[in-house]
């Protein structure tokens, strides 16, 4: 475990292990006889979202609690039995799990307290993700946990196209596999961190202005919008789906259902192979036995939501396909050409030292294996920047991802979010020293934000990063000068 904390509620205090990474996240407190009393886990999940917690393989029952970003306690859930999932009706940060019974007194609304022993920083993922075939390789850092798991429950299944839609029927899981489920709830995971708008009207908002503007021009043509009536089809699948879906298919960039592909004009190629993910089954509603017109009191609305967020753990094969797998009318695309060109070397060497002073560790050896599409990433303390493009486009790039060090390193901003201000941030710290990536910079964004609500929204963060390297670049600059005279 990364560290331990003391917490407290009220006038009760526990001893509490910290749990921050996926690993720990989705393993909790599975297999452990017993907790003595006054102890548990603290599960920091980094980002504010619904939230659901499995109780296998747990061997004794537990009152859990989901605490949003201000520690302040929104659910509580007692004497939890083994072999349930619980989700957290309202959007959470932190959960704790505690012996059944020492939550009791404890309430919604309630703040806790705690105190930090040590912890060891999140490493952040990787970002610049153009296709979902690159976050598929991304994923595949994981794919070690699911390799029993697709094993056992799989096996050597290649379904033909004549079953192209899996199995109809449900299937528990066995408990062996409880463990892997918290992959299959959520779509990627996002890290948000609120950024305190900037008051002050400063040099680059002409610049932002600029930006908008462009983007917009894009956003608002027939051809996007087609674009994104297609892309709206295609699901998010969850970090376990993923796995699935790489394992089968490393090549995969979009996948869809059989009926999916029909609607898009697309159909599947004979004797092609459905690539296998699991769907949960959800238990069917109870019938109601009172009157529709009767209103219901705030108590029996919070059991109902109580009783919907704790479900049996059930799953059916179903199977998707590549586009690759299909032909027919081709899908819209948004084309984000390349630069070309020399850079202003000044400004490469410039932002080169940025990075590293920032204990950044900056690359450019070739990667055969990786996807062409991908000119460079940001991963942790370490940069990568594609070798064989040219000048303009390397320096685009590592200004791209010197800005996701700051969006996700610094401040742990959403990766949805991460792209369309890095990409911002690099189109108007380029534009401060005459160094213009409009061209590409402006159908990125578009892309990435897609409503321009997005871009808006984000305008503050896009203002402070740039404002922060702009300035450590002046000062680079400066300094230059100042050895020339």
């Amino acid at each position: 475990m990364p560290g331990q904390i003391f917490i407290s509620i009220k006038d009760i205090i526990w001893q509490m292990a910290l749990a921050t990474d996926p690993w720990e996240l989705t393993s909790g407190l599975g297999n452990v006889t017993a907790i003595p009393a006054g102890t548990g886990m603290f599960f920091d999940n980094g980002y504010a979202h619904n939230i659901t917690v499995t109780t296998e393989p747990m061997l004794f029952a537990l009152d859990v609690a989901f605490l949003n970003e201000d520690l302040t306690i929104t659910e509580i859930y007692k004497n939890i039995q083994p072999g349930y999932l619980i989700t957290s009706a309202l959007p959470a940060r932190y959960f704790i799990e505690v012996n059944a019974g020492e939550l009791a007194g404890v309430e919604p609304g309630d703040r806790a307290y705690i105190e930090l022993y040590s912890f060891e920083e999140r490493p952040s993922q990787i970002t610049e993700i153009t296709s979902l075939g690159t976050a598929l390789m991304a994923i595949a850092l994981v794919t070690g946990i699911a390799g029993i798991f697709i094993k056992d429950m799989l096996g050597d299944m290649q379904p033909a196209l004549a079953a192209p839609n899996g199995s109809d029927s449900c299937e528990l899981i066995y408990p062996r596999d409880y463990e892997l489920l918290s992959w299959f709830d959520q779509p990627l995971p996002d890290y948000s961190f609120a950024i305190e708008p900037e008051v002050k009207e400063r040099r680059i908002d002409e610049v932002l202005r600029k930006l908008k503007e462009g983007v917009e021009d894009i956003q608002g043509s027939q051809s996007f919008r087609e674009f994104l009536l297609t892309m709206s089809k295609f699901h998010d699948y969850s970090i376990g789906n993923l796995i699935l879906i790489v394992m089968q298919r490393k090549d995969a960039t979009q996948v869809a259902g059989f009926t999916t592909w029909k609607e898009l004009g697309r159909w599947v190629k004979k004797g092609e192979h459905g690539i296998a993910i699991l769907a949960p089954c959800f238990p069917p509603k109870e019938k109601r036995t009172a009157p529709a017109d009767v209103e219901k009191s705030s108590e029996e609305v919070e059991e109902e939501q109580k009783i919907e967020a704790i479900r049996p753990i059930s799953f059916k094969v179903v199977y998707v396909f590549d586009v690759s797998q299909t032909e027919g009318k081709e899908l819209p695309r948004v084309e984000v050409p390349s630069l070309t060109g020399e850079a202003n070397e000044d400004l490469f060497a410039n932002v080169m030292d940025l990075a590293r002073g920032q204990g950044l560790d900056v690359g450019f050896e070739p990667r055969p294996q990786q996807d062409p599409a991908i000119k460079g990433m940001y991963f942790g303390k370490s940069i990568w920047v594609k070798p064989d493009e040219s000048r303009a486009q390397q320096l685009k790039t590592l200004l791209h991802e010197v800005a996701h060090y700051y969006t996700e390193g610094v401040f742990h901003i959403s990766r949805r979010d991460a792209e369309t201000i890095a990409e911002s941030v690099a189109f108007t710290v380029g534009a401060r020293f005459g160094f213009d990536t409009g061209t590409r910079s402006f159908p990125y964004v578009a892309l990435w934000s897609q409503d321009k609500k997005v871009l808006e929204q984000n305008l503050a963060s896009i203002r402070k990063i740039s404002t922060i390297m702009i300035e450590a670049l002046e000062g680079k600059q400066a300094g230059q000068l100042s050895m020339v005279k």
